[in-house]
């Protein structure tokens, strides 16, 4: 029982000192002759002994928030996007969320455009039909002749590897 007690002790000490200067004060005010009703200077003697006894402990302050050096070095990006191609699918397969725009046309002419960036390596495998009458319909200029159907996720993978066959022998 005085264990749990214990940790109150200043409190109720300073509270009861506190009770004590306002039973004090009424009492010299009542021999003036100035009667003060009694529960307003008890609340205040109650106040005033609870703010002692914050003043003297002191209120545990939160630990401060810890937030890390922004870090403005580019060495921190993985070695794929620093390739401006990945970078360019990247964005455009980003711009496949439902607030932005992305054709099936313009994810086809990226494509196109790492076919002709690898079409420049002569040990270049060649590029499957298929892939290469996509970027065919997505150059084209008339869209409504030749239209450029949904470019699924497993197609887009297996795009990918094809164009990625002779540069993972690089890395």
């Amino acid at each position: 029982m005085i264990a749990a007690i214990r940790p109150l002790l200043p409190l109720l000490w300073r509270v009861a000192v506190a009770l004590l200067g306002t039973f004090a004060t009424l009492g010299l005010c009542a021999l003036a002759g100035l009667l003060i009703p009694v529960p307003i200077p008890i609340a205040l003697g109650l106040a005033a002994g609870v703010l002692w006894w914050l003043f003297h402990v002191g209120i545990a302050r939160a630990e401060p928030l810890y937030t890390p050096e922004l870090d403005l070095e580019t060495g921190y990006i993985l070695p794929d996007a620093q390739d401006m191609r990945v970078r360019r699918l990247e964005d455009l397969i980003h711009g496949a969320q439902p607030n932005r725009r992305m054709t099936s046309r313009g994810l086809a002419r990226v494509l196109g455009d790492i076919a002709d960036e690898r079409a420049r390596d002569p040990n270049a495998p060649p590029l499957s039909s298929g892939l290469r009458r996509l970027i065919a319909d997505a150059r084209h200029p008339d869209p409504q002749s030749h239209p450029v159907g949904p470019i699924d996720r497993r197609a887009l993978h297996r795009y990918l590897r094809e164009l990625a066959d002779g540069e993972e022998r690089d890395r």
